[in-house]
């Protein structure tokens, strides 16, 4: 037992015995304190470099500037991207308004004259006042036109009681040539006395055409007076406003069909619907000028109160004089007390300021 106890024991004392590796987890503690150290070295030296100036005879210097001055490429292109520079937003042309300026006029607007003359007798409107077609304006004199009527009619009556008696000649003329007929059958008249009644229904027939065409003549001209008659009452051709009475009750009024000066007649009558603007604009923005334009019109007379407009027709000429060309303008709104030959500054092509009427109820 003895030697063999010794033996195991030597054979022990020969035995190898391996050293436990460390943790896993101490390694890379001592991997990372290194690498950390590296690039706090590398910082370093970089902010060396940068705050450190560099001389002016360096032969590294371009290249020392180059790298403080220009960016990264990607940063670059993700700033253009982004939104342009204020440089560049004032380079940039911006949208221009076309401006014009002109006068209020109408297209509608008459001075309005009796087709025959008289006397004024009633004028129920004033200076103003709106009307509607048809409408009584003024009335004339027509007590001579009455009896010029009574008289045609008289003169119609006349005619057509000529007309029946040659009706009833004819007819007794027809009756007496057929019983002289008979007679002559029976040889009781002799032949000249056939031809003799003959005559008569022939001659009677050619009165009773002239009377009824007598009849005819009296009723035209009974028609016609009354036509006459009628035009002693002058009427509005169309919805619109009194703009001036050239008349006074009592005064003589010619006839329109005799011509006479542009104010010679009733009154002036203007439609405010037919109010157009003709703006006069530059012949160097002739070519942005086109029919159906929306455009801004402020009138002098209202300041504060925009028109929306519309370009209804570029007048195809051009002023040799103003160097300009005319562009004719509807109200799209109902132009409210604007009036006639009213001055106007007219801007097409202006979208801030019509979003802004639109916003406004306009």
């Amino acid at each position: 037992m003895n030697s063999d106890a010794n033996i195991a024991t030597r054979l022990r004392s020969l035995s190898i015995e391996r050293v436990e590796p460390p943790p896993r987890a101490s390694r890379p503690t001592g991997r990372l304190r290194m690498l950390g150290m590296i690039l706090a070295g590398t910082a370093a030296t970089f902010a060396a470099v940068y705050f450190t100036p560099v001389p002016s005879n360096a032969p590294w210097k371009p290249f020392a500037a180059r790298i403080v001055t220009e960016p990264a490429k990607g940063t670059e292109t993700s700033s253009q991207s982004k939104a342009p520079t204020a440089q560049e937003q004032t380079a940039r042309p911006l949208p221009q308004t076309i401006v014009g300026s002109g006068y209020v006029v109408a297209a509608r607007i008459i001075t309005l004259r009796p087709e025959i003359g008289g006397r004024v007798v009633d004028l129920p409107l004033d200076v103003g006042d709106h009307f509607l077609a048809g409408q009584v304006i003024a009335r004339l004199d027509k007590t001579t036109d009455e009896i010029e009527l009574r008289i045609a009619k008289s003169q119609a009556a006349a005619a057509v009681a000529a007309a029946r008696r040659a009706e009833v000649s004819l007819e007794q003329a027809r009756k007496t040539l057929e019983r002289t007929k008979l007679l002559l059958e029976r040889g009781v008249v002799a032949t000249s006395s056939l031809d003799a009644d003959s005559l008569a229904v022939v001659q009677l027939t050619s009165d009773l055409d002239s009377a009824r065409q007598a009849t005819e003549t009296a009723r035209l001209q009974v028609e016609k007076q009354e036509r006459t008659l009628s035009l002693h009452k002058i009427v509005a051709p169309f919805d619109g406003v009194v703009v001036t009475r050239l008349v006074g009750l009592g005064d003589m009024v010619a006839s329109g069909t005799d011509g006479g000066a542009p104010r010679d007649g009733i009154a002036i009558l203007l439609d405010p619907n037919s109010l157009t603007i003709d703006a006069d604009i530059a012949q160097s923005n002739a070519a942005r000028i086109q029919p159906g334009q929306t455009a801004v019109a402020i009138l002098d007379a209202f300041p504060d109160r925009p028109f929306k407009m519309r370009v209804r027709t570029v007048v195809p000429a051009a002023s040799l004089q103003k160097g300009t060309v005319t562009a004719r303008l509807e109200f799209l709104t109902r132009p409210f007390r604007v009036l006639p030959n009213m001055a106007a500054k007219v801007t097409l092509d202006a979208p801030d300021l019509q979003a802004n009427l639109k916003e406004g109820g306009f």
